[in-house]
């Protein structure tokens, strides 16, 4: 998919929507692997009181699937994940990710995979997500977000802003 087609369906998607509920995945921790935490964290600041009535921010981190009672509560009409992903793109690049194309790397004590919680999502909650990547440039332990990655979430975020639902 083509950056003209994400942006195309994600805005579809946005549009669509009354309420959504914004998830930011990832270990912060580890360099680039908190891309998407560090987004769903710029977007919560730029969010005005009038928007976070509409946009919900959860900050997931590492267990998403501990949210997903938030995010029934919230009742969404969409849910955005924001995550850092290997897309074979080069670094900093934003992406959509569709949810078959993501691996389904299993379920363990401590997590399950992405796929499974987004399928959880649309079928047990009722509404679509909308997964966008970042696509890391290094995600060492200790290592901090890399210029690349910070663009990529400053570029997500703006994007997010831009095409959010309003009254």
């Amino acid at each position: 998919m083509t950056a003209a087609e994400w942006r195309r369906s994600a805005r579809e998607a946005l549009a669509a929507a009354r309420r959504v509920a914004v998830l930011g995945v990832g270990n912060p921790g580890k360099g680039d692997d908190g891309a998407g935490v560090a987004a769903a964290r710029a977007l919560r600041r730029r969010l005005s009181p009038a928007d976070r009535r509409r946009v919900r921010v959860l900050i997931a981190g590492l267990a998403p699937e501990n949210f997903t009672g938030k995010i029934r509560a919230i009742a969404p009409d969409l849910v955005v994940i924001v995550d850092a992903a290997l897309g074979g793109h080069p670094p900093g690049t934003v992406f959509r990710i569709e949810a078959e194309k993501i691996s389904d790397d299993g379920v363990t004590t401590h997590r399950i995979s992405l796929r499974f919680l987004v399928r959880y999502i649309e079928e047990s909650i009722g509404c679509p997500v909308l997964v966008l990547g970042i696509e890391p440039e290094k995600m060492a332990e200790g290592e901090k977000l890399s210029a690349a990655a910070k663009k990529a979430i400053s570029s997500a975020v703006d994007f997010l802003v831009e095409n959010l639902p309003r009254t």
